[in-house]
Order: C-alpha cells, then sequence, then structure tokens
C-alpha cells in the first residue's frame, strides 16, 4: 500500500504536542533527582513509564506515519545524550554501566523500538494494525516499567542471575500482570477506540482480546528472562508484537 510522504498543519501540531509532553517527562525525572534527591533508578524508570505514552497521538495525525518522526527525533536525542548540553537529562537516566560507557543504552534501544514499531505499520499504511505495536510497546512501558522496581523491592533476596541481568519470581509475575495490563490498554485505545478492531455489530470481542493480552504478557515474561542483559528493551516489544500478530490470525482478529 503507497504512503503519501507529505505532512500538513495538523501533522505539525500534533508533533510538537508528542514532543512536548516527552520532554515534559524527561524534565520530571531531571527535577526529581535534582530538587527530590531521588536516585536515578527512580527517576529513569518515571521516564520509562511514562515517555512511552506519546505514541497515543498516533490516531491524531492526518499522515500517521508523521508519529515516526517523534520517535526518531527521542532516537536522535537519546544518542547525543552524552553532550554536557543534555547532561541533566542524561543523569535522571542512566545506569551505573551508563556512566561508564557515557551513553543511555537502555533508553536509546527502548526509543528505537517504538520508533521501528511505529514506523513499519504507519508507513506500510497498516495503521489499523497498530494496537498490535502499542501493546508491545505498552507491555515493555509498564510491564518492564515496574517488574525491577517491584523485583528490587519484594524479590531482593530471592534473585537469579540469568543471562546476566538478576531475575526473581517477584520481577517477572509484576512483568506479566503490568504487561497484561498495557495490553489491554493498547488493545482498547488503539484497537477499539480509534481504528475498531474487536468490534462487530456493536458487539466487544472481550474474550479474543483477553487472550491475546495474556499471550502477549506471557511471551514478554518469558523473553525478558533470557534476553541478554540491556537488550530485552528491543527484544521484548519486537517479539512480542510478531506473536500477538500471529495469534489475532488464529483468532480472526486480524
Amino acid at each position: 500500500m503507497q504512503v503519501e510522504l507529505m505532512i500538513d498543519l495538523n501533522d505539525i501540531i500534533v508533533y510538537f504536542i508528542a514532543l512536548i509532553y516527552v520532554v515534559i517527562v524527561l524534565t520530571t525525572g531531571d527535577v526529581l533527582r535534582r530538587k527530590l534527591n531521588l536516585g536515578p533508578d527512580f527517576t529513569r524508570k518515571v521516564i520509562h513509564l511514562f515517555a512511552g505514552a506519546a505514541i497515543w497521538t498516533t490516531p491524531y495525525y492526518t499522515h500517521a506515519w508523521v508519529a515516526t518522526l517523534v520517535a526518531l527525533t527521542f532516537v536522535v536525542f537519546l544518542w547525543l545524550a552524552s553532550d554536557e548540553r543534555f547532561e541533566r537529562f542524561f543523569s535522571a537516566m542512566a545506569r551505573p554501566e551508563d556512566l561508564e560507557h557515557h551513553s543511555v543504552r537502555g533508553p536509546f534501544w527502548y526509543a528505537v523500538s517504538i520508533t521501528i514499531l511505529t514506523g513499519f505499520f504507519t508507513f506500510t499504511g497498516n495503521e489499523s494494525l497498530y494496537f498490535l505495536g502499542a501493546a508491545g510497546i505498552h507491555i515493555m512501558m509498564l510491564g518492564d516499567g515496574m517488574s525491577a522496581p517491584i523485583g528490587m523491592r519484594f524479590g531482593a533476596n530471592h534473585t537469579r542471575v540469568i543471562c546476566g541481568s538478576n531475575r526473581s519470581l517477584h520481577g517477572c509475575l509484576a512483568l506479566f500482570a503490568f504487561g497484561f495490563l498495557g495490553a489491554m490498554i493498547a488493545f482498547w485505545f488503539f484497537g477499539i477506540l480509534n481504528y475498531g478492531v474487536f468490534l462487530s455489530g456493536g458487539q466487544i470481542f472481550l474474550v479474543e482480546m483477553t487472550v491475546m493480552a495474556l499471550v502477549g504478557a506471557v511471551s514478554a515474561t518469558l523473553i525478558e528472562l533470557v534476553s541478554p542483559k540491556g537488550k530485552d528493551n528491543i527484544t521484548v516489544p519486537l517479539i512480542t508484537t510478531v506473536i500477538m500478530y500471529l495469534a489475532g490470525l488464529l483468532l480472526g482478529v486480524i
């Protein structure tokens, strides 16, 4: 399907709204670190949990592919995060190993995965299927975003090192539960509300939607468990999206 590569005033307005939102999230992380003396482990998760929500602007572009530019802009920003002009934001996102290499690789790959998924569904003219990519992103955003703090808080004494990362049952359960919630939110907003997916004759295919969300949450939990350290930000959303697509085909949703 051919995509019209042009931008109108509405696209520009929505683009800047999304960009301003991301900047507000980054600034909030920086303020929490500097003013409230909260550590980067906390501020990084704040950014992780909320920055990805910028994709909620996708249905409001005249040309949906423009949404990819928001994620791509964020990729470029994170690539330049080591620059002293962005030092405040870097400090709000950096892990100890990031300080060594002076690069924020986790958030960088997170933004790359959002760019890939958004670009794939919008540049191919398949934005009506973007609920799948959005679900993959939301599973990563909420599931992975909550797994680390819950795992560290409740499973600190029950961790196992798997593929170079500390894993706990508590963290895995958190990823599953919040990943399921994230998928359901994405299915509702991008599927039902904006593109009419999971709907027929005024009825919602709640069973199919729930099964797909469960498949996504289980897949993400297992993928995250075996992903090499620092790579889950790209393996989880991409592979989970493919698996949910296959589940949607089997269930007759797609």
